[in-house]
């Protein structure tokens, strides 16, 4: 079971979902794992050295007291709907390496060389064929950039710098049958198309950075070996290069040194912002899912003029800066404590370990680099801590590990817990479809219809904000006015109070209605909202435009003027 997690995970995506890319993954990443955590469990017995136990522990045990004085009250323990980085996620991730460490290394290793054979060839294949011009619906091209079967670039750079070594090391051991040997060869292949396409300059420096290492760790047996290594690293710098010139991912390289790129020299202010936020809120952070909202606390007239905020930043784009934001500096250091303990045993497979499982710990290494300037993902991360997890159970010396009885309870828990995730995440996969058709009748100018599938959605999941805020826009179109908008819009509040997308379009309502209405009760209201949002966050252009339009409406027009102004003084400068 675990083996076959690990394709599905990857491949799985809903065509007929509003976010394809979410809702189906996470559904079968939780339902996975937990599943896979029963089985393991029925067997009687954990393995899990103590430090690295502790390390799990002191982890898990701060981001629950993260999420506990974290500013979002709902979504710092489930997760946003489109992040799902909640405190159950890590909750996953713990356990999900604490499975993978559990595994029979003998017979658990046959199986998950099929299972990651079979994720490399579906995304590379699935990578190549956008890179020629596929339309698969909503697998389509992001920008000039491959996405594949997550939705993100950045995500398709981190899965192929885990697979990719992985499927080579696969392809040259000799000791794997000839059919998976080939089917290693093809994802390779298919999956250096997808790195380079992807333009995730993340993932280019974890496969860079986890190539030296084992180039270095190994490089006794390279000089043995100079001239197949020499032509083997030719074929390879050629064929790279050739797809970096056939694709934007030149470009993309040579904007990591722009100041103003997105993720260039520009991710020093993006670092800067969240270390402003952790030195306010050092010891518990701002909960996981907490820094949307905090965001403001660190930003400031710079950011915005060199940056903007479209779309909304709601992570560091920096993995421990990020524990940090979610659990507080004690989480990030317990967080660097436990990638140290357990990267100690991915690196001793690397020197030391023999066949495939040299790839997979090479991907492993290449994917943590990657994420120290990325951030963890619910798609992504619990699966690389169950590989982490079987990873350190085939390195060297990992026998010496002591083996804990599972208490009788623990199985009929995981199995109801599974359950559930099945329950949750189906329900939540058939909300996302009833909100799509809402999306399509929308653009059919079919107010009614739009209206019917929209609050059909959020009756099935109420704690997702923006079935709230699709409600909202539903009832305008059907022809109810902005009164059910703004109704609409305090139900999305009411599902997170802070959140700056839903307060911002509360304030357009609320100044729409007042326009409607010309109400003097209505206008005061929107400006007062208005005016709270620049309070919050002082450096917003967004908000500035909001109280200059609230303010025109109550007939304030000198406050308007003064308010505009400032939101000009705040736009990025335009291009040319």
């Amino acid at each position: 079971m675990p083996a076959a997690l690990v394709p599905v995970a990857f491949l799985a995506v809903d065509p007929a979902g509003w976010y394809p890319f979410g809702p189906a993954k996470v559904l079968v990443v939780s339902v996975g794992i937990l599943a896979a955590a029963a089985v393991v469990a029925g067997r009687g017995v954990w393995r899990l050295e103590r430090s690295t136990g502790a390390a799990l522990a002191a982890l898990v045990g701060l981001l629950a007291i993260g999420a506990a004085a974290g500013l979002d009250p709902r979504y710092a323990w489930t997760g946003t709907p489109e992040r799902a980085m909640g405190f159950a996620t890590w909750a996953l991730c713990g356990l999900a390496l604490v499975v993978g460490r559990s595994l029979d290394p003998e017979r658990g290793a046959a199986t998950m060389a099929v299972g990651l054979v079979a994720a490399s060839v579906g995304v590379g294949v699935v990578a190549t064929a956008e890179a020629l011009g596929w339309d698969a619906g909503p697998i389509g091209l992001g920008g000039g950039r491959l996405t594949g079967t997550f939705g993100s670039a950045a995500y398709l750079g981190a899965a192929t710098a885990l697979l990719l070594p992985t499927a080579i090391g696969v392809a040259v051991d000799r000791s794997q049958v000839p059919w998976l040997r080939v089917g290693g060869g093809m994802g390779a292949a298919f999956l250096v198309v997808a790195c380079v396409g992807s333009g995730a300059r993340a993932g280019w420096v974890g496969v860079l950075v986890a190539g030296g290492l084992l180039a270095w760790s190994r490089r006794a047996l390279l000089r043995a070996n100079a001239r197949a290594t020499a032509a083997a690293a030719g074929l390879g710098l050629v064929a790279v290069a050739g797809l970096a010139a056939w694709s934007p991912a030149g470009h993309r390289a040579a904007s990591a040194f722009d100041a103003d790129a997105p993720g260039g020299r520009g991710r020093l202010d993006e670092w800067r912002v969240a270390g402003r936020v952790i030195a306010r809120h050092p010891l518990t952070g701002v909960g996981p899912e907490g820094y949307r909202i905090a965001f403001a606390e660190g930003a400031d007239d710079a950011y915005e003029r060199a940056h903007g905020r479209d779309p909304l930043p709601d992570r560091a784009h920096a993995a421990a800066l990020d524990v940090a934001l979610a659990g507080g500096v004690g989480a990030a250091v317990a967080w660097v404590a436990l990638v140290g303990l357990v990267g100690r045993s991915v690196v001793a497979v690397v020197r030391r370990g023999s066949g495939w499982t040299v790839g997979l710990a090479v991907g492993l290494v290449a994917f943590t680099v990657g994420e120290l300037v990325l951030f963890p993902t619910a798609e992504l991360d619990p699966v690389v801590w169950l590989l982490a997890g079987f990873t350190v159970a085939v390195a060297p010396g990992a026998e010496r590990a002591p083996a804990r009885r599972v208490p009788a309870a623990v199985v009929p828990a995981l199995a109801a817990l599974a359950a559930l995730a099945l329950v949750v995440g189906a329900s939540a996969v058939v909300a996302d479809r009833r909100a799509q058709r809402s999306v399509a009748a929308l653009a059919d100018d079919d107010g009614a219809a739009a209206l019917d599938r929209a609050e059909a959605a959020a009756e099935l999941r109420p704690d997702v904000l923006r079935y709230h805020l699709l409600v909202a826009r539903a009832r305008v179109a059907a022809g109810e006015g902005f009164r059910g908008a703004v109704a609409a819009d305090r139900d999305a509040l009411a599902v997170s109070p802070g959140d700056p997308i839903a307060q911002q379009a509360l304030v357009r309502d609320l100044i729409a209605r007042a326009e409607a209405t010309t109400l003097p009760g209505h206008a005061a209201e929107a400006l007062d909202r208005a005016e709270a949002l620049v309070v919050h966050d002082p450096s917003s252009a967004v908000g500035w435009r909001l109280v200059a339009s609230a303010a025109a409406v109550a007939g304030d027009r000198d406050r308007a003027v003064a308010a505009l102004d400032r939101a000009k003084a705040l736009d990025p400068p335009r291009p040319g």
